[in-house]
């Protein structure tokens, strides 16, 4: 895995840690990414519920609000930094009002964000000039990369079928690792290619599995649809590359050299202000054009819309986190795990059992995910190994 020189000898921030050793981070991404998929699937299902049951088909609105809810994540990450610094610290002063503990609190938060900011200004543009102005420019791009994708996602819902949606948009696995040797200058090794391939290929076999009449839901509609359904694909694939992009450019330009998960959620906060100031803008040109006239939603469907937009956060949080704490091919195979996970929800909701495909894809995906684990934990120990001598694995 790349990792980064920050700052040049005798120029880093004095508040810059050394080295932290990867171990203890790809646990924690493991316990991210169990719940990224929880999250994602519950997402799945309700957005699928909202845009087919309730006959509300509007996507835009719908990632409109989801996006905006990120801000959410900013007061609920101080409450958790609350609870940890003052009720699971053994040092933590008592006998202190809950008001001076809230302060510290606050300042403790600013004082680590601020020094990540610091630390990641300097590795991307080389000086530390401004850094409000760096952290909306980055807030806005992330922004745009990642409505780009979440959009095309919600256009496809009402193009193919869900398995389908969930099988191509996890070829993203592909897209991250080409962008990380291009942006990252990643190593190509055959353990995380090989990997990468049996991703890609369970996935082809969900998608692209010959259907028969006994496999199909409806028999009567195996030949009907058949350029919508392609559409529907392509329009998929290209949001699967515009999100491994987005995955990239996260890890190299807005994740600082030592993540947390306090700055991941952050810029999860951020990505909220942002929608919500300025992706309003879209609705009146979608309108206008007839592409999606503006409509609110009754009161019980803008309830699901509120759990889709729950959903997002935790699960956008999450994958953030996972993308900071281990690379950005790792997170996109992990979440790969959700193409089993829908299939199996399916099988619980309307007891219908899978297709062949789906098994032999998911078993394909697994085996992939395991293969990839295996290397993360190899890179794990060179790591550690060659922090002894001060030096970066690359």
């Amino acid at each position: 895995m790349a990792t980064y020189q920050t700052v040049p000898d005798g120029e880093q921030p004095p508040t810059s840690p050394t080295f932290q050793p990867r171990k203890s981070r790809s646990v924690l991404a493991t316990a991210m990414l169990a719940l990224c998929i929880i999250t994602f699937v519950l997402q799945t299902e309700l957005a699928q519920y909202v845009q087919k049951t309730t006959s509300y088909s509007k996507p835009y609105f719908i990632l409109y609000i989801s996006h905006s809810c990120y801000v959410f994540m900013l007061p609920l990450q101080l409450i958790a930094e609350y609870i940890q610094l003052h009720h699971f610290n053994s040092k933590s002063k008592k006998n202190r009002t809950i008001f001076q503990n809230m302060i510290e609190t606050v300042n403790n938060c600013k004082s680590s964000v601020n020094n990540s900011i610091v630390e990641l200004q300097y590795r991307v543009q080389g000086n530390c000039v401004f850094p409000l102005g760096f952290i909306l420019r980055t807030g806005l791009i992330l922004s745009v990369l990642l409505t780009l994708p979440a959009y095309i996602w919600y256009l496809s819902v009402n193009l193919t079928t869900m398995s389908n949606l969930t099988a191509i948009y996890n070829t993203g696995c592909f897209f991250a690792y080409l962008f990380s040797i291009i942006m990252l200058h990643d190593r190509i090794v055959v353990a995380k290619v090989g990997a990468v391939f049996l991703c890609m290929l369970g996935v082809l076999a969900m998608a692209c599995w010959p259907v028969s009449s006994g496999d199909s839901e409806d028999g009567d509609n195996i030949n009907q649809g058949v350029a919508r359904e392609w559409i529907g694909i392509l329009v998929a694939s290209f949001g699967a590359a515009a999100y491994g992009f987005y995955e990239v450019y996260y890890k190299k330009y807005a994740s600082p050299s030592h993540p947390t998960i306090l700055f991941a959620n952050t810029v999860t906060g951020a990505i909220g202000i942002v929608t919500f100031l300025v992706f309003w803008i879209p609705f009146p040109i979608l309108h206008f054009t007839g592409v999606e006239t503006f409509e609110l939603p009754d009161v019980t469907t803008f309830k699901y819309i509120l759990a889709i937009a729950s959903m997002s956060v935790i699960y956008n949080a999450t994958f953030m986190a996972v993308i900071a704490l281990v690379n950005p091919v790792f997170a996109a195979v992990g979440v790969m795990l959700t193409v089993p996970a829908v299939a199996i929800t399916d099988v619980l909701v309307t007891g219908v059992m899978v297709p062949t495909s789906t098994i032999i894809g998911s078993i394909l995906i697994l085996v992939g995910f395991v293969i990839l684990n295996r290397q993360v934990g190899k890179e794990e120990k060179l790591d550690e190994s060659l922090s002894l001598e001060g030096q970066d694995y690359i």
